[in-house]
């Protein structure tokens, strides 16, 4: 019998929601520490055997892991990262990797030297639809690449309420720039190649003292010459809506959802040159509360997997983009 896989979860919101129903699901992984500010606040739904629950994410360290998983804000990932470096713990991080872009590519250089198995949960690298979006390029069967166009218009509840949490603040790595723009260029890297920044604006509003970019829009293009629009908004209710358009030599697809959820309700619809259509919606195997724990219990199991499985560059390029985006 496979020995299974010792794990500490690391955070509050989305280690629960997102992170916690897969691992208690996979029979690759056994949860032995769950490390929570408010933790003991919610012990009462975790009715889970020989669990132990910790208030201080260093004590995790003394125990017996195999790997840890982190869903805290970036200041506190950073420490906690570099914490590891002695320990040399497998480890799941989330993106941006630190507050700064120069912060990010030490820890880089150093987990990469030091021999430390990472990776990042970059959600829409592992979607479904994405996936299959991949193999769809690969095989040319529209030709090559023209241009691209991405729009995504998202609900933040953080700007609606005015709460001032590090997720509207640059400086401690949140902000639309970090959080859904890193999402965006990282996948469009795996997607079209590696990208430059041509151009870019920005729309920047102010509550609390907090200066807050609701709207940007970049002008990218790769290696290959091919161009990319990127234009990500907030807004105050409604649903997430996520549109991309793929022009090629011989038709065009185009990617989009609208959903409460920001995984959920992607379909792809592929237009020939004959105005032929197909549409291809996504189907998932499990049916999740929150849609990207299916792309988290994906990427774990590749992690887990696949010794060579590493993603880190995808996230340190977004980052160096974004950090010329002032």
């Amino acid at each position: 019998m496979k020995k299974k896989i010792n794990v500490a979860l690391i955070g509050s919101n989305f280690a629960m929601k997102g992170y916690l129903p897969v691992i208690i699901n996979n029979q690759n992984l056994k949860l032995k520490i769950i490390c929570s500010r408010n933790i003991f606040k919610k012990s009462n739904i975790l009715n889970l055997n020989n669990l132990i629950l910790e208030k201080k994410w260093q004590e995790v360290f003394k125990n017996y892991i195999d790997l840890i998983i982190c869903a805290v804000p970036p200041k506190l990932q950073e420490k906690i990262i570099k914490y590891n470096y002695k320990f040399k713990k497998k480890i799941i991080i989330e993106k941006p990797i630190s507050s700064n872009y120069s912060t990010s590519k030490k820890i880089v250089r150093n987990i990469i030297k030091k021999k430390i198995k990472s990776v990042i949960n970059l959600t829409f690298l592992y979607h479904p639809v994405f996936l299959k979006l991949k193999k769809i390029i690969l095989n040319k069967n529209l030709g090559k690449i023209k241009n691209y166009n991405i729009k995504w218009s998202f609900v933040s509840q953080d700007y609606n309420k005015k709460i001032k949490s590090w997720k509207v603040q640059e400086e401690l790595g949140g902000g639309i720039k970090n959080i859904f723009l890193t999402h965006v260029l990282s996948y469009c890297e795996y997607l079209f190649g590696k990208n430059t920044l041509l151009n870019f604006e920005r729309e920047v509003i102010k509550f609390k003292k907090i200066k807050y970019i609701n709207k940007i829009n970049c002008e990218m293009i790769n290696n290959n010459s091919v161009k990319g629009d990127i234009l990500i908004e907030t807004k105050r209710n409604g649903f997430q809506n996520h549109v991309i358009e793929i022009n090629f030599e011989k038709g065009k697809i185009l990617i989009s959802n609208k959903s409460k959820d920001w995984s959920k309700n992607f379909k792809i619809k592929i237009i020939n040159c004959n105005k032929n259509k197909k549409i291809l919606k996504n189907t998932f195997k499990k049916n999740y509360k929150d849609g990207r724990s299916l792309q988290i219990d994906y990427l774990i199991n590749k992690f887990i997997n696949n010794p060579y499985f590493n993603n880190l560059n995808y996230c340190l390029n977004a980052e160096k983009i974004i950090n010329k985006i002032k």
